[in-house]
């Protein structure tokens, strides 16, 4: 077929969900005047903090080491440290849970962020990709429209990529017993190239 009898387009389509997992990214540190010494309070706050969530599954990943300096510059001794992910199901959870291992572990905890998740998108996914083609439609009818031409049948299907960034339509509450977040609702999109035949 002449290349010129064909029209391609690209259509997309975006699903909104709500997440039902929310990450808290933890950082636990351990500091000492020796390396060994720096490990071994790590190892502690490891502890401490499994002992303050023993509900939660936790994940470690990731150790670094390096020395500590004061104000001047001199160094006063060694860090260690280790990320931990915490999962819930229940955003308002968050500030409890924070609490009980800031309680455990006291100055070695850091908090590095939080990040929704959606543990199974493939429903979003199915109806993200069922619009990337009515839109890919919609597009290429117009454009057979606006030529006087009529469209044909599809010669070709090429997805484009699913996924995209965080889609936020609601803000973060904050209650006295600390912070519960109400994650914003993220987008699963799906992006498709389609080709057409144009008949006179």
């Amino acid at each position: 077929m002449d290349p010129r009898d064909t029209v391609v387009v690209t259509g997309t389509g975006r699903v909104a969900a709500a997440p039902d997992t929310l990450v808290v990214d933890l950082q636990l540190e351990g500091h000492a005047p020796t390396v060994g010494g720096a490990l071994e309070a790590l190892t502690t706050a490891v502890r401490a903090c499994q002992d303050a969530l023993p509900e939660q599954q936790l994940r470690t990943q990731g150790l670094g080491l390096h020395p500590r300096h004061d104000a001047r510059g001199q160094q006063v001794g060694h860090t260690a440290h280790q990320s931990v992910q915490v999962r819930t199901a229940d955003p308002t959870q968050v500030g409890e849970l924070v609490a009980r291992v800031a309680g455990a572990v006291g100055s070695g905890l850091g908090v590095n962020g939080l990040r929704p998740e959606l543990s199974d998108p493939s429903e979003q996914a199915w109806r993200a990709r069922e619009a990337a083609v009515d839109d890919a439609r919609t597009r290429a009818e117009h454009y057979a429209q606006l030529t006087g031409r009529s469209l044909g049948p599809v010669l070709w299907i090429r997805e484009g990529g699913e996924g995209g960034p965080p889609l936020p339509v609601r803000e973060a509450r904050m209650m006295a017993s600390g912070p519960a977040v109400d994650p914003a609702d993220q987008e699963v999109v799906a992006v498709v190239q389609m080709g057409w035949a144009l008949l006179d």
